[in-house]
């Protein structure tokens, strides 16, 4: 049972990166990992406008507060240097030259601030001891005092705090994605194998639009597997009602004795062949079931029944795929017929990749030029229109083997064959 994809003849080409604005060639493909950053991208600004805000009302606000404060206990102890021991400040040598960590915001706020409410204020030096401020002035003389009494302290356990709850709050946002997107997942999944003539269970879940989704699906799927059943059920009747009229033709013909007789025992016959091909493309492999069958012996096999009395030779390696086997042997007996019709001689090959698996039929016919390739494979297309139907040709060989491989989700390829006929090749990814 199959399913119709993309119109063509080759493989489905991904869009060039290339023709991608250049923001999106650096943004996630996969629609979990977009939403993902939908998501952590407002959290973690928030988190960083959150502690940029704080950082500079702590460490600048409270800072040049404490230090204008500090700057006045200063003075008051370079007045009366008696008060220096009950305000926390220790005389001391001076600092050689000041000097600040790079990293010490706080630091350089409070150098600043010094400099501005201490007048004679030569050096500012917080590298000498840690958590210690040293001062030197003008006239030669220092201080030494806590850093507590001119910065706050480090807000760790508010930035701690911050981090841990950006963290858990991601991990639950994941973790609700991932259950939204399963559904979607889910659908896809159900919505490919489809297209590969597969069945699977598939009940619509998730959110009301993707449920909404589901729901058509599963009536789109019905429609064709109607539309199918009832093809199928048709032409099994059409096929029943002109064969019984066929074979009395021919029982008739075989009693008369005129000249014209061998004319239209071909006629019949060609009849015949029209209304076995006709019921081939209709009926497609509507009761094909898939199989795990060894790849190679099957188009090996197919290729005799189209050259009956030849062995046929396939060049490649022996590997087993999951296929529909009638329709495969088909495809491959409908290129190698119309290799044999054309061409004197034909080879076969397989290749196999991690990705797809392409089956080739070459022959050194005339080929097919490039502007009429994508109108052979349409149904009921014929590159002579000079040429009747007596042979039983319609111009449907090469329209079912691209049904047959659409049918496995891959492509018909049509080419320039070394040999100098035509080149077709079945595609089927792996």
């Amino acid at each position: 049972m199959f399913a119709s994809s993309s119109p063509g003849t080759g493989a489905p080409r991904a869009s060039e990166p290339s023709r991608r604005p250049a923001i999106l060639r650096w943004l996630p493909r996969s629609f979990y990992a977009r939403a993902a950053l939908i998501l952590i991208v407002p959290i973690v600004t928030i988190q960083l406008a959150v502690a940029v805000m704080f950082l500079q009302r702590h460490y600048e606000d409270v800072t040049v507060q404490m230090t204008t404060n500090m700057a006045r206990e200063i003075a008051l102890v370079r007045a009366r240097p008696d008060l220096a021991e009950p305000l926390g400040i220790e005389l001391a040598p001076p600092p050689a030259r000041s000097g600040i960590r790079f990293w010490d915001l706080s630091g350089r706020v409070m150098r600043d601030t010094l400099f501005e409410n201490v007048e004679d204020l030569r050096t500012v030096n917080t590298r000498l001891e840690r958590k210690v401020v040293a001062l030197g002035f003008a006239d030669g003389t220092g201080m030494r005092f806590d850093r507590s009494n001119v910065s706050a302290s480090n807000p760790h356990q508010l930035l701690v705090l911050m981090i841990v709850v950006a963290l858990l709050m991601t991990a639950v946002s994941f973790l609700f994605l991932r259950g939204q997107i399963r559904p979607i997942r889910r659908l896809a999944r159900a919505a490919e194998a489809f297209g590969r003539g597969q069945d699977i269970d598939y009940r619509p879940a998730g959110s009301s639009e993707v449920r909404a989704a589901g729901t058509a699906f599963l009536d789109m799927r019905a429609r064709i597997e109607r539309h199918i059943e009832q093809r199928t059920l048709l032409l099994s009747g059409v096929s029943h009602d002109l064969r019984t009229p066929l074979t009395r033709m021919k029982l008739e013909l075989s009693m008369m004795d005129c000249p014209e007789v061998g004319d239209l025992q071909r006629d019949v016959a060609a009849m015949e062949r029209i209304i076995d091909t006709f019921l081939d493309f209709a009926r497609e492999s509507a009761t094909d079931e898939r199989a795990h069958v060894p790849l190679g012996a099957l188009v090996r096999e197919a290729a005799e029944m189209a050259v009956p009395g030849r062995t046929v030779e396939v060049a490649g390696p022996e590997i087993e795929v999951d296929i529909y086997p009638e329709s495969m042997r088909r495809a491959v007996t409908n290129l190698v017929t119309n290799a044999t019709r054309h061409g004197e001689t034909f080879r076969i090959s397989l290749q196999a990749s991690d990705a797809a698996l392409v089956v080739t039929v070459e022959d050194d016919g005339p080929g097919i030029p490039e502007a009429e390739r994508a109108a052979a494979t349409r149904a009921f297309s014929r590159l002579d229109p000079a040429r009747s139907n007596t042979a039983g040709n319609v111009g449907l060989g090469l329209s079912i083997v691209r049904d047959v491989a659409r049918a496995h989700g891959g492509a018909l390829r049509l080419g320039q064959s070394e040999m100098g006929g035509l080149k077709a090749e079945i595609v089927l990814p792996r």
